[in-house]
């Protein structure tokens, strides 16, 4: 949810964990991404594998202190400013309203926080789906439990790729929330809207949901 709906550390989890392994933010992704973010697993046994993974069980205890860190920012999470009362005002339209987080299964909490249960429908976790943004399967899961066409969904997000052209890809309509006021352009076949805020939203869509209407936003882990 970092970066969309919940404020991110100045240094993401993945990131952390590749400073303590000693590797690229790269490798950590692409390691993170081929199973810590597909399955549910604790922070301790998450730090045993990936300790025990480069042979250097020494590491498990500064491990783990990050995935707990982890762990209690996801049971407590710190909303940007905007987010509430954006969410209220689309659900007091009829918007249906989830969240998607490529989320390490480490950072899953064990019951969804009062601000989400208060605020979504519904919050997907990879770890829970077994699929990651930009994968197709990801959004079929959105798909399935709304009952809704990918016409009919519209996909808000942070990242380029996992967000704008994962969700286009299959269909959805999408909108880009860049709070950082990036230089980065959208490629030309993508009509997004780009956001700054969003408290942009709301203006962009209709005053009362259509009989099924959702939206799904990006919750980056």
């Amino acid at each position: 949810m970092g970066g969309t709906l919940v404020r991110p550390e100045p240094v993401a989890t993945t990131g952390q964990v590749a400073e303590v392994l000693g590797i690229s933010l790269e490798e950590a992704r692409a390691l993170m991404g081929r199973s810590a973010k597909r399955r549910l697993v604790t922070p301790q046994d998450l730090a045993h594998e990936l300790a025990d993974g480069f042979g250097r069980p020494g590491l498990t205890g500064p491990l783990t202190e990050v995935l707990e860190r982890a762990w209690c920012r996801a049971e407590d999470p710190q909303l940007y400013p905007d987010v509430a009362d954006t969410l209220a005002v689309l659900r007091r339209r009829g918007f249906d309203l989830y969240a998607m987080t490529n989320a390490l299964g480490s950072s899953v909490p064990e019951q969804e926080p009062e601000v989400f249960q208060k605020l979504l429908d519904t919050v997907f976790y990879s770890a829970r789906t077994g699929a990651i943004k930009p994968e197709p399967e990801a959004f079929a899961a959105v798909q399935r439990v709304s009952g809704l066409r990918p016409q009919e969904l519209l996909h808000v997000g942070d990242s380029l790729n996992a967000d704008v052209h994962g969700a286009a890809a299959v269909g959805w309509n999408t909108a880009w929330v860049d709070r950082h006021h990036t230089t980065e352009p959208l490629t030309p076949v993508m009509s997004a809207p780009r956001l700054h805020s969003l408290v942009s939203l709301p203006p962009l869509l209709p005053l009362k949901a259509a009989t099924t209407g959702t939206i799904a936003s990006e919750v980056a882990g």
